[in-house]
């Protein structure tokens, strides 16, 4: 039985709220927070909004597999079994030690699953309503929201120049022009610097830190480079390939700026013609030398931040002696960022590598469990793009849409898992949430165009 286009546009309404809440999410909780003081309560509703729609997508599926009875027939044909096996093992593991053996609490295990394990969730969930309900139409979740991107590119660099100019007119919203670094509790800070609270303004736009925005900008530059740039008119290229640049640039984040320069260079290659690839390089490299003479004259707020690295480098090696002290036991759920801030009784601590977090907080079997559910994603947006990069008369347009789509997802979740070694890339729900569900909406579109015929039981059920 097909199902109605009600439920159809329903569900692609609760997807449209989601994306958008999401790129609002911290502006707004600021503003009712720290500006209109609204209760307790209400706050924390605001918060949980997007969980709360996760939460609703989970029981919706469960009562329609309840209703239809087919759940055995659909997962034996489902594409993500082992991740979805493997995603339930390490819950339930990690929550009978963490509450039986370690003693953490329930309350601590829920938050710290939250941070490091929910972007699975949501590639689940969203997966299974792609097969089950969605069309080529919804494909359009994915462009709009590129599309999107657009707007905020130039909106932020609108910001970044009001920051540089009147920062204290944050303060209408709940930011704090006086407060240097975010903290829990804490109005955050209007402005960010290079050097704490002096040096080069940087950008955060809607995010809660310059970072956060660095690693959206580098989680959704391959997809706004195969749907927005790559064959677009070459004014239109040398426009928004600026224009992001100088979105970029304006974070000062350092691993996003070295990021962005490799990803580039890497779409570049395998996304154009090998006739334009020199063209196309040649274009990058005045764009390469900007940064360098930037980053020359501005090396000392830019390159030798010394409050960063001194910080950077004493968290790594306590977190690396944290590990060798207990490389096979936990030190208990919540007991590394982020987590670790959000938990009453718990020292807050911050590793600074999301690795050495897992491995602190669950120890060696769950930290290689939940590598290969991080390395899956890498999997099948390197398998799609070898599937669809030979000319196969078979392969549909919307096939090889679908496949270069689902690559690009694959080339920003490579990069922000590099970033991971020396930030916590994989964190930040503002990043995360948007860009695990619209990757399984694009690798849903695309595994049932490759599977046409057999995915028919899909239908049935």
């Amino acid at each position: 039985m097909e199902p109605s286009n009600k439920l159809i546009k329903t569900l692609t309404l609760v997807a449209k709220i989601f994306f958008i809440w999401l790129l609002l999410q911290f502006f707004v909780q600021t503003l009712f927070t720290y500006k209109l003081g609204l209760d307790w309560n209400f706050r924390k509703l605001l918060w949980m909004r997007k969980e709360i729609i996760i939460v609703g997508l989970l029981g919706f599926l469960a009562r329609y597999f309840w209703k239809k009875k087919n759940l055995k027939a659909f997962f034996e044909k489902f594409p993500l079994k082992n991740f979805v096996r493997v995603f339930i093992a390490t819950i339930v593991v990690t929550f009978l030690i963490s509450v039986f053996i370690n003693h953490t609490g329930v309350g601590a295990w829920i938050m710290s699953v939250r941070y490091s394990m929910i972007g699975f969730l949501i590639f689940i969930i969203f997966f299974a309503i792609t097969v089950l309900f969605f069309g080529a139409r919804e494909i359009n979740l994915v462009k709009r929201y590129s599309r999107i991107m657009k707007t905020l590119l130039v909106a932020s660099l609108c910001r970044r120049g009001m920051l540089w100019l009147i920062p204290n007119l944050l303060k209408f919203a709940g930011y704090n022009q006086f407060n240097y670094e975010g903290g829990v509790g804490v109005a955050p800070p209007a402005v960010y610097y290079t050097q704490f609270d002096s040096g080069y303004v940087r950008n955060q736009f809607l995010f809660e830190r310059p970072i956060s925005r660095g690693f959206f900008l580098i989680a959704f530059w391959p997809l706004f480079f195969v749907l927005c740039f790559k064959n677009k008119p070459l004014r239109d290229k040398i426009w928004r390939w600026l224009l992001y640049g100088l979105a970029i640039m304006s974070t000062f984040s350092r691993a996003a700026w070295a990021v962005w320069l490799i990803q580039t260079i890497i779409l570049v290659l395998f996304q154009f013609p090998r006739k334009y690839r020199r063209m196309a390089l040649r274009w990058f490299l005045p764009l390469l030398v900007f940064f360098w003479v930037v980053t020359y004259f501005g090396q000392k707020q830019i390159i030798t931040r010394e409050f960063s690295n001194t910080g950077h480098f004493r968290l790594v090696v306590e977190a690396l002696n944290k590990v060798a002290a207990r490389p096979l036991r936990w030190q208990g759920a919540g007991s590394a960022w982020p987590a670790s801030y959000q938990v009453t009784g718990i020292t807050p601590y911050n590793p600074e590598n999301q690795y050495l977090q897992i491995w602190i907080e669950y120890g060696l079997l769950w930290f290689i469990w939940r590598l290969y559910l991080y390395g899956y994603l890498h999997y099948i947006a390197y398998k799609s793009y070898e599937e669809e990069k030979n000319n196969d008369n078979k392969i549909t347009k919307k096939r090889k849409l679908y496949g270069t789509i689902v690559f690009a997802f694959g080339v920003g979740i490579l990069w922000l898992s590099i970033e991971g070694f020396v930030l916590h890339s994989f964190v930040d729900r503002m990043i995360v949430y948007p860009f695990m569900a619209l990757f399984a909406i694009a690798y849903g579109l695309y595994m049932k165009e490759k599977n046409i015929h057999s995915n028919q039981y899909i239908k049935k059920t």
